[in-house]
């Protein structure tokens, strides 16, 4: 009984476990990673379960997108067995005396893996049948699609293992022929000793196995290995090493190199395949320089750290910026300081000229929005929240719904739309079309073919990038003009949004200039954050001057700051009009992290980010447009109207915190960035209260809220799910939105 105790309790497989959770706790990060985001309690909010559980390659979610995701899977469980190999194999000496010792060592290290396969596999199949209602035949394919790619990998993978590693008794043989052949006596001083240190391992003891997987379905006796010489079993696992970090640079020269072919769509992987080859490569990395500088490691990586920080803090050919493409970084730059923003309230006779300019807009709008009895229509302005995709696709489906059974009424109406990122893709969107529309260069299209453009994937190219490219070497490029720009995450953006918008966004700044002169489209105001000191950057066609003047009214005496610059004339010499359309959409929408903060031609460099961080509704630009021009509107309209494309919930209630000391610690942190928009709500609310002092008619806030239902909450992420999207589409049928569309329809004609 003790006997066969001990041969459970000194299972290889159950000593590999127990050596992850004593050793090994930077690799089970990874896995917790995994997990996590198979399971769904780990970014949460942003959808990435989605991403592993129903993976989607080119606009479809089958068996080919399975085996990709399937064939990363491999290519991680290699990584896992290679790293825990190379730094651990030797605590298991019995190892090198196996015929085919990494294949063995693999099956027995499968236990974390297969505790995985198993969750997914369970994981998957209940999302597909309950969320994506997937018929049984369809999701039987998927998962055989998954198993039979990370098979694939595995299978090519160790057929290489096999061929190029040796076990111990070729090294024997070797060296018994050796030991006839020698003559003379032998040399017993420490000069002559064999002393390698490639072979040279940590004097620790060894961890005992008594039984070990032969394969799969047979379980077989560890026999000793202490007959053998150390230094003999060390040169059976330094060959494997060696083998083992070549197969691995192998892998990774291929892994950024597919990256070069991330334009061609067939090479946008899904993005949790992304995430998972990421996580490979950066396995295979560590592992492979531990197999060639051993206990050096940590200390490579902290000196390879130092190195990099100080390149790219120290040494501008080091930077990597990501750059406004259009815009001219050569030659002069904007100069940013005290004397520019001192003066920038000063301006009023610029203000004045811009106004002037703005007034000419209104009256053409004017002319074009007042019937034959001369009654003064009401002035619209639209509000598109940010929120990633699924704003995308609210903002335009709720906008074209409106617009047509409003006969036109509600984007003729519009004067100028203001958000921030994904509500002002859609909404420009939206412009765009009509624009196109009323120039009749394209056929007039059914809502449907639009809303399956913009809600098309945004992520997979993105994540492919951040992953094959953007982490590793930047090293391809492309011209706008003479200006020379990287090809980064930021690029594989543009490029896809313009694809999935058929072209439709592929167009300068200063292309819409005459439009909105004309009042044929409404004005568009994008107003990023400026991360050096939190001020505002307006973006718009127009110049605006008057929307950054600051100064006290009345007798009030104080010195404001100025909050917000203008873009277009703070880099006009460097060709602010000239900047690309989809740069401008994605200074917006730069979310952290996702996408790379924007650096300007200034000095010193401006960067910018989202424009949610300071008004995710763009409610202030609202104001600020409305209090300048108030006399002409209440002079020349019946009122105005307000338009609010939500994404989320606005009479929100407040829920019980956790009482987990976790959550407790985590409270000040997690309630300003938890609250951020709720804050901004307040803040919006109290400010537009005094506002509508200023006007003689009605000011009416009409809201088109997507809710957010626990049963049906969508994910924020530049990736929808065909249960998502319905969910948006559908959600212009409901009675909240039927009754905030028959209150602006109203409003819209009395």
């Amino acid at each position: 009984m003790k006997q066969k105790l001990q041969r459970v309790m000194y299972f290889f497989p159950l000593q590999l476990v127990i050596l992850h959770f004593k050793r090994n706790h930077f690799l089970l990060v990874f896995w917790l990673l995994i997990f996590g985001y198979t399971m769904n309690f780990l970014a949460t909010n942003y959808g990435v379960s989605h991403q592993f559980l129903y993976p989607e390659y080119r606009g479809n979610n089958n068996f080919l997108s399975f085996a990709i995701l399937g064939f990363s899977f491999g290519g991680f469980i290699l990584a896992f067995n290679l790293y825990t190999y190379i730094l651990h194999g030797f605590r298991f000496p019995f190892i090198a005396t196996l015929n085919r010792p990494f294949l063995k060592f693999s099956v027995n290290n499968f236990a974390i893996p297969s505790a995985y396969i198993i969750v997914y596999i369970f994981s998957s199949v209940n999302y597909q049948f309950t969320q994506e209602l997937i018929a049984t035949k369809g999701i039987l394919m998927n998962i055989f699609g998954l198993l039979f790619g990370m098979f694939l990998f595995l299978v090519i993978s160790l057929l290489y293992f096999t061929f190029t590693n040796k076990n111990i008794g070729a090294y024997d043989t070797k060296e018994k022929k050796s030991a006839n052949l020698a003559k003379g006596p032998t040399v017993q001083t420490n000069l002559h000793k064999n002393k390698n240190w490639v072979l040279a391992e940590k004097n620790s003891a060894d961890w005992r196995v008594e039984t070990y997987m032969v394969h799969f379905f047979k379980i077989g006796l560890a026999r000793s290995a202490k007959h053998y010489k150390r230094e003999l079993l060390q040169k059976v696992f330094t060959q494997n090493h060696v083998n083992g970090s070549l197969f691995e640079l192998v892998m990774i020269a291929s892994f950024i190199i597919i990256g070069s072919f991330r334009e061609n769509p067939y090479f946008v992987i899904p993005a949790a395949a992304s995430v998972v080859l990421l996580f490979t490569v950066l396995l295979m990395l560590i592992s492979a320089l531990f197999s060639w500088v051993k206990g050096w490691t940590l200390s490579v990586f902290i000196l390879l750290f130092a190195l990099v920080n100080f390149s790219f803090s120290g040494l501008k050919f080091f930077k990597l910026e990501n750059r406004a493409y259009g815009l001219k970084y050569t030659g002069d730059l904007a100069v940013y300081d005290r004397d520019y923003l001192s003066g920038i309230n000063e301006q009023i006779d610029l203000a004045e000229q811009d106004m002037k300019s703005t007034l000419a807009i209104l009256e053409k709008w004017k002319a074009k929005n007042t019937d034959e009895s001369g009654k003064k229509p009401k002035l619209v302005i639209v509000s598109a929240s940010g929120g990633g995709l699924r704003s995308a696709l609210w903002t335009l489906t709720s906008l074209l719904h409106a617009d047509s059974v409003s006969e036109g009424k509600l984007m003729d109406q519009t004067v100028l739309i203001s958000g921030s990122s994904g509500g002002m893709i859609g909404a420009s969107y939206v412009r765009e079309i009509l624009l196109r529309e009323a120039e009749k260069s394209v056929p007039k299209q059914d809502i449907g073919h639009y809303q399956d453009c913009i809600s098309k994937d945004l992520l997979n190219p993105v994540v492919l990038a951040t992953a094959t490219n953007d982490l590793f070497i930047r090293y391809q490029h492309f011209y706008d003009g003479d200006e020379r720009y990287t090809k980064d995450r930021a690029y594989a953006f543009e490029q896809q949004l313009n694809r999935n918008t058929e072209g439709f966004l592929d167009r300068r700044l200063i292309d819409y200039r005459e439009p909105e002169r004309e009042a044929e489209i409404p004005m568009a105001i994008f107003a990023p954050a400026i991360v050096n000191d939190g001020r505002r950057l307006l973006i718009s066609a127009q110049n605006m001057s008057y929307l950054c003047q600051n100064t006290p009214v009345a007798d009030m005496n104080s010195q404001a700051l100025a909050e917000d610059v203008e873009f277009l004339r703070f880099f006009e010499e460097q060709g602010s009009g000239n900047i690309r359309f989809t740069s401008a959409l994605r200074m917006n929408a730069t979310f952290p992290y996702i996408m790379p903060m924007v650096s300007l031609p200034s000095e010193p460099t401006l960067e910018v980010m989202d424009a949610g961080l300071r008004d995710n509704f763009g409610a202030k630009s609202s104001m600020q447009f409305l209090y300048a021009f108030k006399d002409w509107i209440n002079e020349n309209t019946s009122g105005v109207i307000l338009l609010n494309c939500r994404d989320v919930r606005k009479d929100f209630v407040g829920e019980e915190q956790s009482s987990s000391l976790v959550s407790k610690f985590m409270a000040p942190l997690g309630s300003v960035y938890g609250n951020i928009t709720k804050t901004q709500d307040y803040n919006h609310d109290q400010l537009f209260r005094y506002l509508s002092y200023c006007f003689k008619g009605d000011i009416d806030v009409v809201t088109f809220q997507l809710e957010e239902e626990r049963s049906a909450k969508v994910s924020l992420s530049w990736h929808l799910t065909t249960k998502e999207k319905q969910t948006i589409t559908n959600k212009v049928q409901r009675a909240d939105y039927q009754s905030s569309l028959n209150q602006l329809i109203n409003l819209l004609n009395n």
